[in-house]
């Protein structure tokens, strides 16, 4: 006679294993398009920051929900070395208290309550474990390193075995060296200030991708990145994201990607996703 408690037991494990394939073949289809296409990618700026506060669990989940292909976290450790997620060097404007982060303990900064549109809310600052938690099997991570502390950040990626999972972004490249001296196959997106960074970044670092500002998105910039074959990363953020906010207008944003960029990061991810690109093969790369 089958134990039924047994039988039930297998079954919900079962489905447990189920749940936790689908999740990961969400990103892996993600990465697969990352680096076999150059079909245009949305990033989630401070992760869906218009529902939730930004930096949030809750914005992050968002995020996933919307169907957006990476959350740009800002990355942050705290005095007594605990990694998390805060975008400024101090609390004073997202949460209900004071101070630089890097001065204080992870005690005081988790009894802080996250502010939405000034007002705080129930959400608290997560770490950085439970926001990759959130995050693993379903979506990319931009990891904005607004920290040196290399290795209390590293400590968590390899714990949850997410190498493969996460962009690295830091506008010193000496941050993005130490990265890839530790783990060798971690993506790398070093920021350009002009067209010329791009070769520099190339022999120092051998970015997957380079991020590029609006001043200088050009016929040249866009050639020099297709030559090295690095996926190129912009900001809507700010006047345009502002502009397309108001009107809608998806043929203009269009236009605008159709110059080159195939990775955007906004403010308005639900706009971006479905906007169309192209999508050729990188089979050459």
């Amino acid at each position: 006679m089958i134990n039924l408690r047994i039988l039930k037991g297998l079954t919900l494990s079962f489905f447990a294993c189920l749940i936790v394939m689908s999740s990961q073949a969400q990103v892996e289809a993600i990465k697969d398009r990352f680096h076999r296409s150059d079909e245009l990618m949305v990033a989630a700026h401070r992760a869906a920051h218009q529902f939730y506060p930004e930096n949030s669990l809750g914005a992050i989940q968002e995020a996933i929900r919307l169907g957006v292909d990476i959350v740009e976290l800002d990355i942050r450790v705290s005095k007594d070395g605990m990694p998390l997620i805060m975008h400024d060097q101090t609390v004073d404007r997202t949460t209900t208290g004071s101070g630089d982060v890097a001065s204080l303990e992870w005690d005081y900064l988790k009894s802080l309550n996250l502010k939405f549109e000034g007002t705080p809310s129930s959400s608290k600052i997560p770490t950085l474990r439970e926001a990759l938690l959130v995050c693993k099997g379903k979506i990319m991570v931009d990891m904005d390193m607004k920290t040196d502390q290399v290795e209390a950040v590293l400590e968590v990626v390899r714990e949850l075995e997410m190498e493969e999972d996460l962009i690295f972004f830091d506008s010193d490249w000496e941050v993005l060296a130490a990265i890839k001296a530790s783990i060798p196959e971690a993506i790398l997106m070093p920021r350009a200030h002009k067209p010329k960074d791009i070769k520099k970044m190339v022999k120092l670092l051998k970015p997957s991708i380079v991020h590029i500002d609006p001043t200088f998105y050009s016929p040249k910039t866009i050639a020099l990145a297709e030559k090295y074959k690095l996926r190129i990363w912009i900001n809507a953020l700010g006047d345009l994201d502002k502009e397309l906010d108001k009107s809608k207008d998806k043929e203009k944003a269009k236009i605008w990607i159709s110059m080159g960029a195939n990775m955007v990061q906004t403010d308005l991810p639900a706009f971006w996703v479905g906007i169309n690109s192209k999508a050729s093969s990188l089979a050459a790369y």
